[in-house]
């Protein structure tokens, strides 16, 4: 894309608003110490992985693997996976009552066709390096014909009417119409969620475990309701059923990977009705796929974000154990998935140290260090590091509005940070 990337268009960071400004900050809880067996488990591998940034073009975008370089800062700082994404609503504009599921990849049909070619090319060009990239791909909002709200466009005034308990803080702007989660009839594997799900894992399940379909993004924070109909934990265990019972159908070829909780929030935010802190979305989820009877197979790894750990340093003596080593702890005898009950298994798929953050107060060399000593935590597999397999830093070039990444955003020339030396230089487990 153009070095000049122009202000109307989507980035994943940027979707809240005046809304986003009370979502970094909320009341830290001191963890008792785990007992061993939350900690005794083999040393899972620990994987290095770079998140690229959702792409606004199909050709050329500073967040193509193809494109800018991209390539080579994978594969010269030793990170053997990328996570890509594939925005539904980019892929998919019209309803699927005018291009249905199995049209889509035909480019006459679907006026969407350029991104999901796009997208094929990134995931072949990863899985045909050697040694092979692995691509965690997240699919990524819902588009308005499938949740309801295709008669409403964002800002105007019918929009900012339209659920503001669930969508906005006192004067601040509403959460994007494509974040709100369709009904529950959609969700299952025949409704319109399930069929996306199942084109994308039948479109990929060749790349078997080179490709981990992560099946959510921060649903905790990004969706709305958090707590009205359906509420936030009670649509995502029914999609992580759906996503099993599709990989199931399709001989599991694929791993799948969820619910890529938000591991916010920071000290100090008031409760809100727009997000859920990490804790509690991860206990009420368990319990909601308790309820259904939902039991994770051997292919489905639990995934969680990485941000507060890096940037406040839990896990250092005389700090509370990271928030991953919390979840993990929440996990044990109650997700059955990769690693199994005893034992399971967290991959990191985002996380990194933001320059706008009061704490980096936009130092680079503090940014390397903060997301070199969580790399080390991480990798200390007798202590907070158990079970994780896996680490991202969010974004290879950065943006101005997440500015966690290795290199400057293009538009600003995109330099080497000391960040792209020190994530070359981490060791990796296994």
């Amino acid at each position: 894309m153009s070095p000049h990337r122009p202000s109307n268009q989507l980035s994943r960071r940027a979707f809240i608003g005046g809304a986003g400004a009370v979502l970094l900050g909320a009341a830290s809880t001191r963890f008792p110490d785990w007992p061993a067996s939350v900690l005794a488990a083999p040393p899972a591998v620990l994987r290095k992985c770079v998140s690229m940034g959702p792409v606004n073009a199909p050709e050329g975008d500073d967040q193509d693997l193809r494109a800018q370089g991209n390539l080579d800062l994978l594969t010269s700082t030793g990170s053997r996976w990328v996570k890509l994404w594939v925005r539904w609503d980019q892929v998919q504009p019209l309803p699927a009552s005018s291009v249905p599921f199995d049209r889509l990849g035909d480019p006459i049909a679907n006026p969407g066709y350029p991104f999901l070619a796009a997208l094929d090319a990134q995931i072949e060009l990863a899985r045909a390096q050697s040694p092979q990239i692995g691509v965690a791909l997240t699919p990524w909002l819902f588009p308005k014909w499938a949740n309801g709200t295709s008669h409403l466009v964002d800002g105007i005034p019918g929009d900012r009417t339209f659920f503001p308990e669930d969508r906005a803080a006192a004067g601040g702007v509403p959460k994007k119409l494509f974040y709100r989660v369709p009904a529950v009839a959609e969700l299952g594997p025949e409704g319109l969620w399930g069929r996306w799900i199942d084109f994308l894992y039948r479109r990929y399940a060749h790349h078997g475990d080179g490709v981990l379909l992560e099946v959510m993004n921060e649903p905790n924070l990004q969706w709305w309701p958090q707590r009205g109909e359906p509420a936030a934990p009670h649509a995502a265990a029914r999609m992580m059923a759906t996503a099993q019972t599709i990989g199931e159908r399709n001989g599991n070829r694929l791993l799948l990977g969820g619910p890529a909780v938000w591991d916010g929030p920071k000290r100090g935010a008031a409760l809100s009705r727009l997000w859920t802190g990490y804790e509690e979305f991860t206990a009420r989820l368990l319990d909601e796929l308790e309820e259904i009877g939902f039991r994770a197979n051997e292919r489905f790894v639990w995934t969680q974000h990485n941000y507060m750990d890096t940037l406040f340093g839990h896990g250092r003596p005389g700090s509370p154990p990271n928030r991953a080593a919390r979840t993990r702890a929440l996990l044990v005898d109650r997700w059955s998935g990769l690693g199994g009950a005893k034992a399971p298994e967290i991959w990191l798929t985002e996380g990194g140290a933001d320059l706008r953050e009061r704490v980096v107060g936009a130092d680079r060399e503090l940014q390397a260090r903060l997301v070199g000593e969580n790399w080390n935590r991480m990798i200390d597999a007798g202590g907070d590091g158990a079970g994780i397999g896996m680490v991202t830093n969010y974004l290879g070039y950065s943006e101005f509005h997440y500015d966690t990444g290795m290199r400057e955003p293009l538009e600003a020339g995109g330099v080497s940070r000391p960040l792209e030396r020190t994530w070359r230089e981490l060791p990796a487990r296994g």
